[in-house]
């Protein structure tokens, strides 16, 4: 039975993603999140870390599930089992190589439904023993960090050999990671050629950054480029160098439409203006940021690296816009203005993102985020509607007053006119009336101080 897993429901259709959600909690799973396109299921998976997926096959958006699912795959290793309406041929061949862990075909039950997830958790669960047994390596902490990195990265010893090395980074080679681990760094990169090698007459060679090549294992070569960074072990134990791995179609990918000059003006300007700003195009790169957003960046814990990614496998990039809605507007063209609320360690600060599509020929082919700190605008406003809500209800406290004065006068006229006329008071009606009257001072008093309390809090603010 369940025992409160966690899943991700992937499904463009809201209406049957809520009925699949709805039976996953009556069957006692978890549901930690929904995503109606593939780029969004990938920076969710990364965010919530599910045990399992459901993915549809058709999603809305550049990205279907089949393609989804193998990059959240690569990522992060996680069991998903694909939900379609379509069982042809070449939908199931290209589902089928993906290798998932179920394959539900709709409408399905929720007998059926249960007994993939469950089968699919247990043959994870064996595969990840399996392969902690066969390579007790991969028990490590540090080959555990290495691994749960959604970067190509490679942990080298101080003598050149593999000490780590993530399966991304060994599946940009056509390897499996245990095939590098220990070998030599020459039998993992190259360079690209002896007269793009710097030779300083010493029978020494310098590659730099930009010339390496990875050796695939079909014996061709691959262009990236790298970047650098330590390891440090307690003790005396020299550091490990980090190197990560970018390749050079992602490392050359450009804003396009739009044109480059024109980003550089606009974060030139937003930069003056003391605002952090940032381009992304179609494809969820990011086309040009300022200074001021790679600070914010930063302290989000995002990696200059990372911003040359695509979005959606920087699941902390939420924290500037979920994947969906900037998906929704490059469909919709809308200009949006949006008020986020953060909370850093005890204070709170309120951040407005406005989103501007930029268009050619009306086709929206980025879109420009600026964020401006509203926090002291805001809080003038909850202020404003403080001090309302306050005088509204010492307005209210004075009407009561003024209704109770009006009760409280019309038992006292009556005995009085009673008296004046020289009518005998009844000992019934006189203990009516005072009961009254007296139960009338009781609130009368209570609305007096309700009313000083109101008039001191204000007097005091």
């Amino acid at each position: 039975m369940p025992q409160g897993s966690k899943i991700l429901i992937v499904e463009d259709e809201m209406l049957i993603s809520m009925e699949i959600k709805q039976k996953l909690r009556a069957m006692g799973y978890e549901v930690v999140g929904q995503a109606i396109t593939g780029e969004s299921a990938i920076q969710k998976a990364g965010e919530t870390k599910p045990d399992l997926i459901l993915m549809d096959i058709r999603l809305k958006g550049e990205m279907d599930g089949i393609a989804a699912a193998k990059r959240i795959m690569e990522l992060y290793d996680l069991p998903i089992i694909f939900l379609t309406a379509h069982s042809d041929k070449a939908t199931l061949e290209r589902a089928i190589a993906v290798s998932p862990s179920g394959y539900l075909l709709k409408p399905f039950k929720e007998r059926e439904l249960m007994t993939n997830i469950e089968m699919s958790l247990h043959k994870h669960r064996i595969k990840q023993k399996v392969r902690e047994e066969v390579h007790p390596e991969a028990l490590s902490e540090l080959g555990k960090k290495i691994e749960a990195i959604p970067l190509p990265v490679v942990l080298l010893s101080g003598t050149g050999t593999i000490w780590e090395i993530n399966q991304v980074a060994a599946t940009l080679a056509g390897f499996q990671r245990q095939e590098l681990l220990g070998r030599p760094v020459y039998a993992f990169f190259g360079f690209q050629g002896a007269g793009d090698a710097v030779q300083d007459g010493t029978g020494v060679e310098m590659i730099l950054p930009d010339q390496v090549s990875l050796k695939r294992k079909d014996g061709s070569m691959v262009p990236v480029t790298l970047t650098g960074g330590f390891v440090f072990h307690e003790g005396n134990q020299p550091p490990s160098y980090l190197i990560l791995i970018e390749s050079a179609e992602s490392a050359a990918t450009a804003s396009s439409h739009i044109g480059p000059e024109m980003i550089r003006h606009l974060m030139a300007v937003t930069t003056a203006l003391r605002l952090p700003a940032f381009v992304i195009d179609k494809s969820l790169m990011l086309a040009g940021y300022n200074p001021l957003f790679a600070e914010l960046a930063r302290k989000a814990g995002i990696s200059q690296y990372m911003l040359n990614r695509p979005l959606y496998e920087t699941p902390k990039f939420s924290f500037f816009g979920d994947m969906q809605d900037l998906q929704e507007l490059f469909r919709s063209g809308d200009v949006e203005r949006r008020i986020r609320k953060y909370t850093f360690d005890e204070t709170v600060k309120f951040i407005e993102f406005t989103r501007i599509p930029l268009k050619k020929e009306g086709i929206p082919t980025h879109i420009a985020t600026i964020m401006a700190d509203v926090t002291a605008e805001r809080h003038a406003v909850f202020e404003a509607e403080r001090i309302k809500k306050e005088y509204s209800e010492l307005y209210s406290t004075l009407e009561k007053i003024r209704e109770l004065s009006a009760e409280i006068r019309t038992p006292i006229q009556d005995m009085l006119l009673k008296m004046s006329e020289g009518k005998p008071l009844e000992s019934g009606y006189a203990r009516e009336m005072t009961d009254q009257v007296s139960d009338l001072m009781s609130r009368f008093d209570t609305a007096w101080i309700r009313y000083a309390e109101l008039k001191d809090q204000i007097t005091k603010k």
